[in-house]
């Protein structure tokens, strides 16, 4: 798909932003841009670097064909890179080089890391929508989620009401959240997954949640998203699916059993409450890729024992196995957190 003059414009720019301004690169700094041609998206995207790259040096900017090297080869070139360097990972599926993720590899030797990630799951018709949710919207997500992390480290309430009037609540102080608004500089690591925009937390006893919700969107068994026609009911009762109130699509009943076998006892809990902030993406612009989709402008909670964040909850306990963790996507109308309404009409109210 050959991009129209403007929105290569708006490619080119979203990504000189990332580089230049988000990851702060500086003018004796290399960057490499490890590529792939196996999808029409990863070649867009790889121009894209190409175009935004192009005053920043010959001898500074490399770009890698991931399937012209041997691991060995690529390891050995990575080992070569100074501390904050910044490496960009363009992948039509995911990158192996060893048994562990490797954009963790590369934070351990002090590199910075931009990964582009199943690129080829995304269809023609949503190309436009995950270069618009490029943009660098960093200071709109710092303000979003200063005031929601606010609200969450004093809420013992959270209200959740769906478009046809289902009405899910959380009774319960909530973990400390995370954040992803792309500011590094005092984390750990600097980077990650592209798109960004999210803030998350999770109640500190999850037996706290109460109610339904409808449903539009979850991942399939091909990890690829999955859009309902009209959105389904789940029922929850202290944390966990009430799985024999539920009409579940054909489609979603896998994973059900799946979240089924992780415990003895067969209950399917509720962790996650996360909020979206990329406004390029929408239940009008929606993207086929979960990881990219997770950053929704709207909320996502997740089914399954599995967090890799709160883990620590249940490592002691043997019986439990955290093996699933599905994101579920409702049908948002409103939500309130600490009494407070901080999402209406589709829009996060700063």
């Amino acid at each position: 798909m050959p991009l129209p003059p403007s929105l290569k414009k708006e490619l080119q720019s979203h990504l000189h932003e990332m580089v230049f301004s988000l990851f702060k690169v500086k003018s004796k700094q290399n960057v490499v841009i490890i590529h792939d041609q196996q999808s029409p998206l990863s070649k867009i995207v790889t121009q894209g670097y190409r175009d935004a790259l192009k005053e920043h040096g010959s001898t500074l900017t490399h770009f890698w064909d991931f399937d012209a090297f041997t691991s060995e080869q690529l390891i050995e070139k990575i080992n070569a890179l100074k501390e904050g360097d910044l490496v960009v990972l363009v992948q039509s599926s995911s990158f192996r080089v060893s048994v562990y993720r490797w954009r963790l590899e590369l934070f351990a030797r002090k590199l910075k890391v931009i990964e582009h990630m199943r690129l080829s799951y995304m269809k023609e018709s949503e190309f436009p929508t995950y270069i618009h949710s490029l943009k660098n919207d960093s200071p709109y997500y710092v303000k979003a989620t200063e005031k929601i992390a606010n609200l969450l480290r004093k809420s013992k309430h959270i209200k959740v009401e769906c478009m046809q009037g289902s009405i899910l609540e959380i009774h319960s102080e909530m973990e400390e959240p995370i954040t992803n608004t792309g500011v590094y500089e005092e984390g750990e690591n600097w980077g990650g997954g592209f798109p960004i925009g999210e803030i998350f937390s999770e109640p500190k006893d999850i037996t706290k949640w109460s109610g339904a919700v409808e449903v539009f969107a979850y991942p399939g068994e091909d990890h690829k998203m999955v859009f309902t026609p009209k959105p389904f009911i789940i029922h929850l009762k202290e944390g966990h699916v009430e799985v024999e109130k539920c009409s579940f699509p054909k489609d979603f009943l896998p994973l059900i059993r799946m979240m089924e076998s992780e415990n003895k006892d067969g209950k399917i809990p509720i962790r996650e409450f996360g909020m979206g902030l990329n406004r390029a993406l929408s239940k009008q612009h929606p993207l086929t890729e979960a990881t990219a989709w997770e950053r929704v402008n709207g909320l996502h909670l997740s089914l399954g024992m599995k967090h890799g964040v709160y883990q620590k909850k249940f490592n002691k306990n043997k019986e439990i196995q955290q093996r699933y963790h599905i994101d579920i996507y409702p049908d948002v109308k409103r939500i309130w957190i600490a009494e407070e309404l901080v999402y209406d009409k589709g829009m996060f109210l700063l």
